[in-house]
């Protein structure tokens, strides 16, 4: 049987990882429940090439039960100014898979907008690449139903800046606004549109 394959991605700014316990975590987590022993990443700011010590870079892992390879391109920020809400019950992608199958066929639903928000069980989850915020009058929330646990997300909630809570589809009009956060994306970075924005 053919071993899985998954990936991390890591925001290096200005030359240093940004929040790497946590991806160091998920993957000693991801290859634990799939290997018979974690995978080891070895991770050194000295390894950055020296084209990518400046401003926002993503560097890319991909691995097995061994290391694969790892990748870096500068990052630029996606516009986002409308999101298809897509239904799929049995959508799971509760580790990194490097397979993104099954999300891309739900983003080929997409239209004219720039990207989707999946809704499981009636239930807001994901995009097809974040983790997502909304925000009212009182407060930041994310939702509990989450596809994937993104770094980000998870020190967010650590720092209790946002909450986890139960986000129907039909709870969407009491929140004024979306924020799309992941590991390259911050709050501060206001990738976000109005809720009227989603379709």
């Amino acid at each position: 049987m053919r071993q899985p394959v998954f990936t991390e991605a890591l925001k290096i700014l200005d030359g240093k990882f940004c929040n790497l316990p946590f991806h160091q975590e998920r993957i000693f987590r991801t290859s634990k429940t799939f290997f018979a022993k974690p995978t080891l990443v070895d991770l050194s700011e000295g390894d950055i090439p020296l084209g990518y010590r400046n401003g926002i870079v993503k560097c890319r892992i991909i691995y097995s039960s061994h290391m694969i390879g790892v990748e870096y391109q500068h990052y630029k920020f996606r516009t986002i100014r409308k999101l298809k809400l897509v239904f799929d019950d049995t959508i799971d992608y509760s580790f990194k898979y490097a397979d993104r199958h099954d999300i891309d066929n739900l983003l080929s639903q997409k239209d004219d907008c720039d990207d989707i928000l999946i809704v499981k069980s009636g239930c807001i989850t994901d995009t097809s690449f974040s983790n997502v915020v909304f925000r009212n009058d009182s407060g930041l929330y994310t939702p509990a139903s989450y596809l994937l646990a993104g770094t980000k997300r998870r020190l967010l909630l650590e720092q209790g800046i946002i909450q986890e809570k139960e986000i129907k589809a039909e709870d969407m009009k009491e929140y004024s606004r979306l924020y799309i956060i992941n590991t390259m994306i911050d709050l501060e970075d206001d990738v976000s549109l109005d809720t009227s924005d989603l379709i």
